[in-house]
């Protein structure tokens, strides 16, 4: 019966498509099977009472898989790998698993299962390939889209370059800590090309709107020359009606004193009350036109714009900038995001979105705003206050942005222990500061 036994097993290996060896603690090949021997590219007796280093003379370059076996062999322990096999000019890869071989209660050598893998193996590979050339995809359509925005708006750029460097730093800072993995995921690339992608709304943003450097905006021009046609069309009256000239002279005056303050409040940060009263008033100061018609010095858009109180931005143009953010997800949902980055479009869309729900475009609230999107978010405000190219404010010093944002996390507005981290990490500084 027992013998009977023996056969039927010996079959029953002999058959098997995977390939099997039972190796002694002396490397002897005790048994082996055809698949073995045609994996090896010999023949099936050539194998018999041979050892692992026969084979080893007559195979080239596969190392790795002679190591695991002999590694398994002088430790007497179970060891499992996929490696790589070379076989003149064909790489197979082969799946080696070896188990204990007992003799009762006795280990007299192991057991080597080779499985080959390698269609499922290249199939992996083609995939992971495939995986890589989508992400080079999507990395290049970043660099297109920051690209336009930075030929659209070069400040804007700039602050989008600027956040990914102090966002990379950190995390790498974050890393360092042995703390990423508590708060994020460890492939960080998803995130970072949210802070690449959270501004790109902006592409859809009118540029006078966008980089409006003062509070007229282009309208400046048009003041400037209206003033300048009154001015000239008044010393014509001078003449015509020398009678009316002490008039004139006082109109010209009133014009100009009108034309000064109006330039003067162009560009302040803040204006006071005061001011705003008195740009009213000279908003309504006559102007003559070339046809001789009698116009206010302002129209009625120019004024908003010139009592704005800080800024350069009326309301209605304040939304306009605001709606970036609706615009930026609408964009990105365009295109399907998936597996790790499947979470860009909400993160990059969720940058204004505040701890209190006074932020927007959604009012999102406390874990409503993932920490992904919070962490941009204390970046882009950092940065916006201490940029050093906006054409409407000069920079802020890091310790009064700071100041900003704590105010901001003490109102509930931004995440402090994120801010807190964020600053003791130091990606915020500028290079020329390390």
């Amino acid at each position: 019966m027992e013998r009977n036994e023996e056969l039927l097993m010996k079959h029953i290996i002999e058959d098997m498509s995977d390939g099997v060896l039972a190796i002694a603690f002396d490397s002897r090949i005790l048994v082996h099977n055809r698949a073995a021997a045609m994996i090896f590219g010999m023949a099936d007796e050539e194998l018999s009472g041979k050892s692992i280093a026969w084979i080893m003379e007559r195979t080239e370059k596969n190392d790795e898989l002679f190591e695991l076996i002999t590694d398994s062999i002088h430790t007497k322990s179970t060891m499992e790998k996929t490696v790589p096999f070379f076989h003149g000019d064909e790489t197979l890869y082969l799946h080696v698993k070896t188990e204990i071989l007992m003799n009762g209660t006795e280990k007299v050598g192991i057991v080597t299962v080779i499985s080959d893998i390698t269609e499922r193996a290249e199939l992996f590979i083609a995939n992971k390939s495939l995986a890589v050339q989508v992400t080079n995809l999507m990395n290049s359509f970043v660099e297109v889209m920051v690209t336009a925005v930075e030929e659209k708006s070069p400040y804007n750029a700039n602050h989008t370059k600027n956040m990914a460097k102090y966002g990379e730093r950190y995390l790498n800072w974050l890393n360092g800590q042995g703390k990423l993995t508590e708060y994020t995921d460890a492939e960080t690339a998803p995130l970072l090309m949210s802070i690449w992608l959270h501004d790109i709304g902006k592409l859809l943003v009118p540029q006078e709107v966008m980089d409006k450097p003062s509070r007229l905006g282009s309208a400046e021009k048009d003041i400037l020359h209206r003033a300048a046609t009154s001015q000239l069309m008044m010393k014509l009256k001078m003449h015509e009606e020398p009678e009316k000239q002490n008039e004139w002279k006082e109109k010209t005056e009133a014009l100009l004193s009108a034309k000064e303050l109006i330039m003067s409040a162009n560009n302040v940060g803040f204006l006071d009350e005061d001011t705003i009263a008195k740009l009213k008033e000279a908003a309504e100061i006559e102007c003559l036109t070339a046809e001789g018609e009698t116009i206010p010095l302002l129209n009625d858009a120019e004024l908003e714009s010139i009592t704005v109180v800080r800024g350069t931005l009326t309301d209605a143009e304040r939304r306009i900038i605001e709606s970036h953010v609706s615009l930026t997800a609408k964009l990105l949902n365009k295109m399907k995001f998936e597996g790790a980055y499947q979470s860009v479009p909400g993160w990059s869309g969720g940058h204004h979105e505040l701890l209190d729900g006074s932020g927007y475009p959604n009012h999102l609230k406390g874990a409503e705003i993932p920490w992904e999107t919070r962490l941009i978010t204390i970046i882009d405000i950092y940065d916006a206050l201490t940029a050093e190219d906006r054409p409407y404010k000069p920079p802020m010093p890091p310790e009064k942005a700071f100041a900003i944002l704590e105010n901001m996390a003490e109102h509930g507005k931004v995440d402090p222990k994120l801010l807190s981290s964020f600053r003791e990490s130091g990606a915020w500084k500028k290079d020329d500061a390390e």
